[in-house]
């Protein structure tokens, strides 16, 4: 069966794969080729499956995963999710993950405080406009 799994910026999986495994909100699941079809909505964990061809034949590879949609048509499992970070070892992957999470950290971070700094341009402006159309006994 062939896996594939896009995320916003492109496909990061198109493996031929002998077993996919994930959680989905209705449990955990493990596809082999002969299953029925499926579609499901995964949650944010890790997914793993074992490639069927080539050098990596019969290796276990790891891949965490945001939320995301997977449909298992024919000999297809498609999996779309925001994000995906792969690895054959799961401390390596857990150690990548971290540094994300540090990233997305910061970058939020970043965010709110720019926010936080138009929230407070924009009410000094009203300010400033109310005061301006105020009558001359109340602008002090």
């Amino acid at each position: 069966m062939r896996l594939k799994t896009l995320t916003p910026s492109g496909i990061v999986v198109d493996e031929r794969v002998s077993r996919v495994r994930f959680d989905a909100l209705d449990g955990s699941f493990t596809f082999l080729p002969k299953h029925a079809d499926f579609a499901t909505v995964i949650v944010p964990g890790l997914v793993s499956f074992e490639i069927e061809d080539g050098k990596k034949a019969g290796k276990e590879i790891y891949m965490a995963c945001d939320k995301g949609i997977l449909v298992k048509a024919n000999t297809t499992v498609l999996l779309s999710v925001r994000r995906a970070v792969i690895s054959e070892n799961l401390a390596e992957l857990s150690r990548t993950i971290s540094e994300e999470f540090k990233k997305d950290e910061e970058n939020r971070k970043i965010v709110n405080a720019a926010m936080a700094r138009l929230e407070i341009g924009l009410t000094r402006q009203v300010l400033r406009r109310n005061l301006n159309n105020q009558p001359d006994q109340l602008k002090g």
